[in-house]
């Protein structure tokens, strides 16, 4: 594309995907120290700090599911480093590549023709009433996490060395939005890697202590609309789009993809 081309894009409508997080395991994403607070875990997770109920925070979905599309998709080059010497992995960073315009890049990589903003915007999953009165019942008035103790041992001396991780316990469930914009017609196809990318995550971990156990998720109760532009600055009508009472599974996201989503 040269200077004097006009860009072939243009804003055309949203979908909006709705969804519950399932921990089949406890979830560790680590917050703020607390200092010198008697009682205070090694390890605690983030919080709202108004509120003191934990969420997960959208960046941290979205950079977990880009990292794993980036390996399944063979985006992740290794490269040799000749100022250090060493081989480094460098990801994607290529603007015009569908995994770089539905989750972005950063400012120096995004050049003057490439296709549009960042499709896709996820937003902090919190608990909803319902799961924070679970919460109380279950633990204690504002008692929302679970302090799990582990033993970190040398493998050559035996030596123990034990820790406690702050975590959310297994069961409980967070509500969380995708906002996915459509700017292209080849948006509609790109927008399958987010789903792509949820199931890779249901078989990967979400937060730390992955490897010990932590962080096993699943996406139940998924929703889907589309709002073309006229439902924003017309007399346009949200869509309903996937059936079965408007809730669907992911696998069949995936399996029926073409006729979930119209398009706009």
């Amino acid at each position: 594309m040269t200077d004097t081309q006009r860009p072939d894009f243009a804003f055309i409508g949203k979908y909006i995907i709705s969804a519950d997080i399932e921990l089949k395991t406890g979830l560790h994403i680590g917050g703020t120290e607390e200092g010198f607070d008697i009682g205070g875990v090694d390890n605690p997770v983030i919080k709202d700090k108004a509120t003191g109920v934990p969420y997960i925070p959208g960046s941290s979905l979205k950079g977990k599911m880009r990292s794993l599309l980036e390996w399944a998709y063979n985006q992740v080059k290794i490269e040799f480093n000749d100022k250090t010497h060493e081989w480094e992995g460098k990801l994607c960073n290529d603007s015009k590549q569908p995994i770089g315009i539905v989750f972005g890049v950063a400012a120096e990589y995004h050049e003057k023709d490439s296709p549009g903003p960042t499709r896709l915007t996820v937003r902090d999953a919190s608990p909803d009433k319902v799961q924070v009165d679970k919460w109380d019942a279950a633990m204690g008035e504002k008692i929302y996490t679970e302090a799990k103790a582990e033993n970190a041992i040398d493998r050559l001396t035996s030596a123990a060395n034990p820790r406690t991780m702050e975590r959310v316990p297994a069961g409980s469930v967070f509500k969380v939005e995708f906002v996915y914009d459509v700017y292209h017609k080849d948006d509609r196809n790109h927008l399958k890697l987010l789903f792509e990318g949820m199931r890779l995550l249901e078989d990967a971990y979400l937060g730390g202590g992955g490897t010990r156990g932590s962080g096993q998720v699943e996406f139940k109760n998924i929703k889907i609309m589309a709002k073309d532009k006229s439902a924003y600055i017309g007399e346009g009508s949200t869509v309903l789009v996937a059936k079965q009472n408007g809730q669907t599974t992911l696998d069949a996201v995936l399996d029926s993809f073409d006729n979930i989503f119209p398009e706009f």
